[in-house]
């Protein structure tokens, strides 16, 4: 998908760099697409707030990206936390993320997850050399690049010495059981989340199913067993090893990366079994393109809401009872988030196809309020209450004379339809409903929402232990 077009304020460049599109925007910054003295595309993170806080965690982000070897992330070009407004220049990385491959095409198969999970282990063995912890390894995270997968944003890692305090930000999906607990996640916290996002590669769906409550999937994270149907049988030995409720039992990256590579390391059959004599080496799999269908993968709903410990109990819903992540700019690394499906950048915001312009002064044929039928795009971000990272995504709400239509939350990967509740002479009120419940955390939640007018478009907004607020324009 193509990047959006700059907007008015946007900066045009960026130290010897010409901006040209918006790749995504999260709470602590937006994600640029730019280009270099000869040409080649970057990726430019910037940042919104420049308090002496924010510049130090920028720094310590860029130090971080610096000491990974550059097979392993986009590799940082340019810098600087402090300019008057810090930013990070790295290399784009040309390809989907897996989350949207799998999204699009189904499951990987045979080699092509073969060589997922090799240079994912290798990237992670790597990434743990250089005395970091990613924290947020998950499908959206992993970009597959022409030269290969590269795990990237390392917008919650940190030198594993650097601090130890907990720090509940991530994606709960792939949350590994001792950080649920109140414990600093460490290298084999990691491990568990690689295990997820190599179920999720084989299977759809992460290993605890996506959920429609938060407390619901960290229960089965804490206290289940994964669901591994589906993942081939030579490497599910492995991937339950890593999934161990003991971070103890589960092997390091650099355990996994032997293993996954030299039959004579593993304790039982090789997760890739050799192919027999005489076979024909395995084609390298084709790029990627226009495709059917893909595989439906088998999704859970309607998650029950259970009792947890305190840690998981305390984290608040965000507004309107659905719940979302945007790992966009929460981190570190100078690498840009993980890609959507052609930007090569997570969580890019959709460009849908427009409908004439609503105006205020059009009548309505059904109970919606004049002029509010039609299609509204904009940012809509969550503040106050408790909440893990950052919350902003764009939206894209599709609405009819008759009170019913969608609403897409690109940042979160949620789709949801919208039904009319209430409506006045400016205001309508909507009950949201979950259409697709994976999203970019595993799971999305329907709520209440309310749009009103106002100059200059539709105020957004959702209460909740947070709320969230935005203003959507047409077109």
């Amino acid at each position: 998908m193509p990047p959006a077009p700059l907007q008015p304020d946007d900066p045009r460049t960026v130290g010897r760099f010409r901006l040209t599109g918006r790749l995504g925007e999260g709470g602590q910054g937006v994600v640029f697409i730019g280009e270099g003295p000869a040409g080649e595309r970057v990726a430019v993170k910037m940042l919104k707030t420049t308090d002496a806080s924010a510049r130090a965690r920028f720094a310590r982000e860029m130090a971080a990206a610096q000491q990974v070897a550059p097979f392993c992330t986009a590799a940082v070009l340019d810098a600087s936390a402090d300019a008057a407004v810090p930013y990070v220049v790295s290399e784009y990385i040309d390809g989907p993320s897996l989350q949207d491959r799998v999204l699009e095409q189904g499951p990987l198969r045979e080699g092509e997850l073969q060589r997922l999970a090799v240079n994912t282990a290798s990237a992670l063995a790597a990434i743990h050399g250089a005395g970091i912890v990613h924290r947020d390894l998950k499908p959206a995270n992993v970009l597959l690049g022409p030269d290969g997968p590269r795990v990237v944003d390392f917008g919650i890692a940190r030198a594993i010495d650097a601090e130890t305090h907990t720090q509940l930000v991530g994606t709960p999906a792939y949350f590994a059981p001792e950080w649920l607990e109140g414990h600093p996640p460490t290298d084999r916290s990691d491990v568990f989340a690689w295990a997820g996002t190599i179920v999720y590669a084989a299977t759809g769906r992460p290993p605890f199913g996506p959920a429609d409550s938060i407390p619901a999937v960290m229960h089965r994270i804490a206290n289940g067993e994964p669901d591994l149907d589906g993942v081939p049988s030579g490497l599910a030995p492995l991937l339950t090893e890593c999934l161990a409720k003991d971070p103890s039992r589960r092997p390091t990256a650099r355990d996994l990366m032997v293993r996954l590579v030299d039959p004579s390391a593993q304790h039982g059959p090789a997760p890739f079994p050799p192919p027999p004599a005489g076979a024909a080496p395995a084609e390298p799999a084709e790029p990627a393109g226009p495709a059917g269908p893909a595989a439906e993968a088998p999704r859970r709903r309607g998650g029950a809401r259970v009792a947890v410990p305190a840690v998981v109990a305390a984290l608040a819903l965000l507004a309107g009872g659905w719940f979302a992540f945007d790992a966009l700019t929460d981190g570190a690394g100078g690498a840009p988030p993980a890609a959507s499906s052609s930007s090569g950048v997570p969580e890019t915001p959709v460009q849908r196809p427009s409908s004439p312009s609503p105006s205020p002064s059009e009548s309505s044929d059904g109970p919606l309020p004049a002029g509010f039928a039609g299609t509204w795009t904009g940012t809509v971000t969550q503040t106050g209450g408790i909440t893990i990272g950052d919350a902003s995504t764009q939206v894209t709400i599709e609405l009819d004379d008759d009170g019913e239509g969608t609403a897409d939350y690109t940042g979160w990967g949620c789709r949801m339809s919208m039904s009319l509740t209430e409506s006045g002479r400016s205001r309508a009120e909507f009950r949201e409903h979950v259409e697709d419940g994976t999203g970019i955390t595993g799971f999305c939640m329907g709520g209440e929402v309310t749009l009103e007018r106002v100059s200059g478009g539709l105020r957004y907004r959702a209460s909740g232990t947070g709320d969230v607020e935005g203003l959507l324009r047409a077109g």
